[in-house]
Protein backbone atom coordinates (compact mmCIF):
# COMPACT_ATOMS: atom_id res chain seq x y z
CA UNK A 1 0.00 0.00 0.00
CA UNK A 2 1.40 3.38 -0.96
CA UNK A 3 0.32 6.60 0.70
CA UNK A 4 0.86 9.97 -0.96
CA UNK A 5 -0.28 13.43 0.03
CA UNK A 6 -2.72 14.77 -2.52
CA UNK A 7 -2.97 18.39 -3.71
CA UNK A 8 -5.92 20.64 -4.74
CA UNK A 9 -8.39 18.62 -6.79
CA UNK A 10 -6.78 15.29 -5.96
CA UNK A 11 -7.55 15.69 -2.28
CA UNK A 12 -11.18 15.32 -3.25
CA UNK A 13 -10.83 12.10 -5.22
CA UNK A 14 -11.95 9.64 -2.52
CA UNK A 15 -14.66 12.04 -1.31
CA UNK A 16 -16.06 12.81 -4.73
CA UNK A 17 -15.90 9.13 -5.59
CA UNK A 18 -18.56 8.55 -2.95
CA UNK A 19 -20.83 10.96 -4.76
CA UNK A 20 -20.49 9.37 -8.18
CA UNK A 21 -20.84 5.59 -8.23
CA UNK A 22 -20.21 3.12 -11.50
CA UNK A 23 -21.30 0.17 -13.99
CA UNK A 24 -21.63 -3.70 -14.02
CA UNK A 25 -19.41 -6.39 -12.59
CA UNK A 26 -18.40 -7.65 -16.03
CA UNK A 27 -18.81 -4.64 -18.32
CA UNK A 28 -17.72 -1.90 -15.92
CA UNK A 29 -17.43 1.80 -16.62
CA UNK A 30 -14.90 4.05 -18.32
CA UNK A 31 -14.23 7.76 -17.82
CA UNK A 32 -11.95 10.11 -19.74
CA UNK A 33 -11.12 13.82 -19.53
CA UNK A 34 -8.54 15.84 -21.46
CA UNK A 35 -7.37 19.38 -22.17
CA UNK A 36 -5.21 20.00 -25.25
CA UNK A 37 -4.01 22.54 -27.83
CA UNK A 38 -3.76 25.31 -25.22
CA UNK A 39 -2.63 28.69 -26.57
CA UNK A 40 -1.99 31.94 -24.72
CA UNK A 41 -2.48 35.26 -26.50
CA UNK A 42 -2.47 38.97 -25.68
CA UNK A 43 -4.58 42.01 -26.55
CA UNK A 44 -3.64 45.67 -26.03
CA UNK A 45 -6.21 47.79 -24.17
CA UNK A 46 -4.40 51.05 -25.06
CA UNK A 47 -2.63 50.53 -28.40
CA UNK A 48 -1.73 54.20 -28.79
CA UNK A 49 -0.02 54.80 -25.44
CA UNK A 50 3.37 53.46 -26.49
CA UNK A 51 3.41 50.72 -23.83
CA UNK A 52 4.01 47.16 -24.96
CA UNK A 53 1.18 44.80 -24.04
CA UNK A 54 2.11 41.31 -22.98
CA UNK A 55 2.78 38.84 -20.19
CA UNK A 56 5.65 36.82 -18.76
CA UNK A 57 5.19 33.14 -17.90
CA UNK A 58 6.85 32.58 -14.52
CA UNK A 59 6.19 28.86 -14.08
CA UNK A 60 4.24 25.88 -15.38
CA UNK A 61 3.77 23.04 -12.89
CA UNK A 62 2.01 19.81 -13.90
CA UNK A 63 0.69 17.45 -11.23
CA UNK A 64 -0.59 13.93 -11.80
CA UNK A 65 -2.53 11.67 -9.43
CA UNK A 66 -4.16 8.25 -9.58
CA UNK A 67 -5.93 6.20 -6.92
CA UNK A 68 -7.86 2.98 -6.57
CA UNK A 69 -9.79 1.41 -3.71
CA UNK A 70 -11.04 -2.15 -3.88
CA UNK A 71 -11.03 -3.24 -0.23
CA UNK A 72 -8.75 -4.46 1.08
CA UNK A 73 -6.57 -3.32 -1.84
CA UNK A 74 -5.76 0.40 -1.91
CA UNK A 75 -3.34 2.16 -4.25
CA UNK A 76 -2.15 5.74 -4.71
CA UNK A 77 0.33 7.28 -7.10
CA UNK A 78 1.47 10.85 -7.75
CA UNK A 79 3.90 12.63 -10.01
CA UNK A 80 5.16 16.20 -10.21
CA UNK A 81 7.05 16.32 -13.52
CA UNK A 82 8.96 19.36 -14.65
CA UNK A 83 7.61 21.69 -17.34
CA UNK A 84 7.67 20.44 -20.94
CA UNK A 85 8.31 16.91 -19.68
CA UNK A 86 6.04 14.04 -20.82
CA UNK A 87 4.94 11.94 -17.85
CA UNK A 88 2.38 9.37 -16.73
CA UNK A 89 1.30 7.96 -13.38
CA UNK A 90 -0.93 4.91 -13.10
CA UNK A 91 -2.44 2.43 -10.67
CA UNK A 92 -3.89 -0.91 -11.70
CA UNK A 93 -5.75 -3.74 -10.04
CA UNK A 94 -6.83 -6.39 -12.50
CA UNK A 95 -9.21 -4.85 -15.04
CA UNK A 96 -9.60 -1.65 -12.99
CA UNK A 97 -7.24 1.30 -12.82
CA UNK A 98 -6.53 4.98 -13.19
CA UNK A 99 -4.04 6.88 -15.35
CA UNK A 100 -3.07 10.56 -15.44
CA UNK A 101 -0.71 11.99 -18.02
CA UNK A 102 0.79 15.06 -19.66
CA UNK A 103 2.40 15.27 -23.09
CA UNK A 104 4.76 18.01 -21.92
CA UNK A 105 3.03 20.66 -24.02
CA UNK A 106 1.53 23.63 -22.19
CA UNK A 107 -1.44 22.47 -20.05
CA UNK A 108 -1.83 19.31 -22.12
CA UNK A 109 -3.20 17.00 -19.42
CA UNK A 110 -5.51 13.99 -19.34
CA UNK A 111 -7.11 11.54 -16.91
CA UNK A 112 -8.52 8.06 -17.53
CA UNK A 113 -10.29 5.62 -15.19
CA UNK A 114 -11.70 2.13 -15.70
CA UNK A 115 -13.77 0.14 -13.24
CA UNK A 116 -14.77 -3.51 -13.30
CA UNK A 117 -16.26 -6.15 -11.02
CA UNK A 118 -13.00 -6.62 -9.12
CA UNK A 119 -13.66 -3.29 -7.38
CA UNK A 120 -15.89 -5.35 -5.10
CA UNK A 121 -19.08 -4.37 -3.31
CA UNK A 122 -17.86 -0.81 -3.11
CA UNK A 123 -14.74 0.58 -4.74
CA UNK A 124 -13.50 3.22 -7.11
CA UNK A 125 -10.77 4.01 -9.62
CA UNK A 126 -9.86 7.64 -10.23
CA UNK A 127 -7.24 9.88 -11.82
CA UNK A 128 -6.49 13.59 -12.08
CA UNK A 129 -4.16 15.44 -14.46
CA UNK A 130 -3.53 19.12 -13.72
CA UNK A 131 -1.28 22.06 -14.53
CA UNK A 132 -0.80 25.39 -12.78
CA UNK A 133 0.57 28.26 -14.87
CA UNK A 134 1.69 31.47 -13.15
CA UNK A 135 2.30 34.62 -15.15
CA UNK A 136 2.75 38.36 -14.80
CA UNK A 137 0.35 40.40 -16.92
CA UNK A 138 1.67 43.75 -18.12
CA UNK A 139 -0.31 47.00 -17.64
CA UNK A 140 -3.31 47.56 -19.90
CA UNK A 141 -3.04 44.04 -21.31
CA UNK A 142 -5.50 41.20 -21.81
CA UNK A 143 -4.35 37.59 -21.69
CA UNK A 144 -6.43 35.10 -23.68
CA UNK A 145 -6.52 31.37 -22.98
CA UNK A 146 -7.80 29.10 -25.74
CA UNK A 147 -7.76 25.37 -26.30
CA UNK A 148 -9.78 22.19 -26.66
CA UNK A 149 -11.41 19.98 -24.04
CA UNK A 150 -13.13 16.63 -24.06
CA UNK A 151 -14.82 14.37 -21.53
CA UNK A 152 -16.54 11.02 -21.74
CA UNK A 153 -18.43 8.74 -19.35
CA UNK A 154 -19.55 5.26 -20.40
CA UNK A 155 -21.23 2.39 -18.58
CA UNK A 156 -21.70 -1.17 -19.77
CA UNK A 157 -24.77 -3.41 -19.64
CA UNK A 158 -25.13 -3.76 -15.86
CA UNK A 159 -25.53 -0.02 -15.42
CA UNK A 160 -27.17 0.01 -11.98
CA UNK A 161 -23.86 -0.94 -10.33
CA UNK A 162 -21.75 1.95 -11.60
CA UNK A 163 -21.51 5.73 -11.61
CA UNK A 164 -19.04 7.39 -13.98
CA UNK A 165 -17.81 10.97 -14.38
CA UNK A 166 -15.25 12.72 -16.57
CA UNK A 167 -14.65 16.41 -15.85
CA UNK A 168 -12.49 19.25 -17.17
CA UNK A 169 -12.02 22.71 -15.69
CA UNK A 170 -10.07 25.80 -16.80
CA UNK A 171 -9.95 28.81 -14.50
CA UNK A 172 -8.21 32.18 -14.19
CA UNK A 173 -7.40 33.42 -10.67
CA UNK A 174 -6.19 36.92 -9.83
CA UNK A 175 -3.50 37.98 -7.35
CA UNK A 176 -6.03 38.00 -4.47
CA UNK A 177 -7.09 34.40 -5.07
CA UNK A 178 -10.40 35.39 -6.63
CA UNK A 179 -11.55 33.15 -9.48
CA UNK A 180 -12.18 35.70 -12.19
CA UNK A 181 -13.56 33.28 -14.75
CA UNK A 182 -13.96 29.52 -15.08
CA UNK A 183 -15.00 27.05 -17.76
CA UNK A 184 -16.07 23.61 -16.51
CA UNK A 185 -17.54 20.70 -18.42
CA UNK A 186 -18.41 17.20 -17.23
CA UNK A 187 -19.81 14.01 -18.67
CA UNK A 188 -21.96 11.96 -16.29
CA UNK A 189 -23.42 8.48 -16.48
CA UNK A 190 -25.21 7.29 -13.35
CA UNK A 191 -28.63 6.21 -11.99
CA UNK A 192 -31.21 6.54 -14.79
CA UNK A 193 -29.05 8.81 -16.95
CA UNK A 194 -27.93 7.57 -20.39
CA UNK A 195 -25.23 4.90 -20.48
CA UNK A 196 -22.91 7.22 -22.41
CA UNK A 197 -22.24 10.95 -22.44
CA UNK A 198 -19.45 12.72 -24.34
CA UNK A 199 -18.39 16.35 -24.79
CA UNK A 200 -15.97 17.82 -27.34
CA UNK A 201 -15.55 21.59 -27.58
CA UNK A 202 -13.17 24.50 -27.92
CA UNK A 203 -12.90 27.15 -25.22
CA UNK A 204 -11.62 30.72 -24.89
CA UNK A 205 -11.21 32.70 -21.68
CA UNK A 206 -9.72 36.14 -21.05
CA UNK A 207 -8.45 38.29 -18.19
CA UNK A 208 -7.79 42.04 -18.40
CA UNK A 209 -5.33 44.14 -16.43
CA UNK A 210 -6.70 47.68 -16.67
CA UNK A 211 -4.20 49.12 -14.20
CA UNK A 212 -0.84 50.80 -14.73
CA UNK A 213 0.93 48.08 -12.70
CA UNK A 214 1.96 44.52 -13.45
CA UNK A 215 -0.53 41.98 -12.11
CA UNK A 216 0.00 38.38 -11.02
CA UNK A 217 -2.37 35.86 -12.62
CA UNK A 218 -2.65 32.09 -12.20
CA UNK A 219 -4.19 29.70 -14.70
CA UNK A 220 -5.47 26.31 -13.55
CA UNK A 221 -6.09 23.41 -15.92
CA UNK A 222 -7.70 20.35 -14.30
CA UNK A 223 -8.97 17.00 -15.57
CA UNK A 224 -10.61 14.36 -13.40
CA UNK A 225 -12.04 10.91 -14.13
CA UNK A 226 -13.77 8.54 -11.74
CA UNK A 227 -15.52 5.17 -11.89
CA UNK A 228 -17.25 3.92 -8.74
CA UNK A 229 -18.84 0.52 -8.25
CA UNK A 230 -21.59 -0.23 -5.74
CA UNK A 231 -22.76 -3.82 -5.86
CA UNK A 232 -25.85 -3.03 -3.77
CA UNK A 233 -26.56 0.64 -4.44
CA UNK A 234 -28.87 2.55 -2.15
CA UNK A 235 -32.17 3.09 -4.03
CA UNK A 236 -32.45 6.65 -5.26
CA UNK A 237 -35.29 8.44 -7.02
CA UNK A 238 -35.11 8.70 -10.77
CA UNK A 239 -34.52 12.03 -12.45
CA UNK A 240 -38.16 12.10 -13.58
CA UNK A 241 -39.31 11.55 -9.99
CA UNK A 242 -37.05 14.30 -8.71
CA UNK A 243 -38.34 16.73 -11.32
CA UNK A 244 -41.96 15.79 -10.64
CA UNK A 245 -41.45 16.14 -6.89
CA UNK A 246 -39.85 19.55 -7.34
CA UNK A 247 -42.71 20.69 -9.57
CA UNK A 248 -45.32 19.56 -7.04
CA UNK A 249 -43.44 21.35 -4.25
CA UNK A 250 -43.39 24.59 -6.25
CA UNK A 251 -47.11 24.24 -7.05
CA UNK A 252 -47.81 23.69 -3.35
CA UNK A 253 -45.91 26.83 -2.43
CA UNK A 254 -47.83 28.83 -5.01
CA UNK A 255 -51.20 27.49 -3.84
CA UNK A 256 -50.39 28.28 -0.20
CA UNK A 257 -49.35 31.77 -1.25
CA UNK A 258 -52.66 32.30 -3.04
CA UNK A 259 -54.62 31.03 -0.02
CA UNK A 260 -52.81 33.46 2.28
CA UNK A 261 -53.48 36.31 -0.14
CA UNK A 262 -57.17 35.37 -0.37
CA UNK A 263 -57.52 35.28 3.43
CA UNK A 264 -55.90 38.68 3.79
CA UNK A 265 -58.30 40.12 1.19
CA UNK A 266 -61.38 38.74 3.06
CA UNK A 267 -60.42 40.23 6.41
CA UNK A 268 -62.59 43.23 7.47
CA UNK A 269 -60.84 46.56 7.41
CA UNK A 270 -61.04 48.53 10.65
CA UNK A 271 -62.04 52.11 10.02
CA UNK A 272 -61.08 54.97 12.23
CA UNK A 273 -63.96 56.58 14.07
Amino acid sequence: MTHILFRPLSVLLPCLACAFATTPAHAGGTADAAISSVRLGVLDLTPTDGLVAGFDVLSAKPSLYASLNAAPAEYYAAGLPGPRMPATVAVAFGASGGTASTSGALADVAAHATGAGNLGDYGYAAASGNEEVRLTLHPYSVVTVAGHLSSRATRGDDIEHYDVVGMTSVSIVDANGYTYTQHTRQSLSYADWPARMAIEEDFTLAFANGSAEDQAVTLYFQTWSNVTRMAAPVPEPSMAALLAGGALWLVGLRLRGRMRTSKRQRRPIARAA
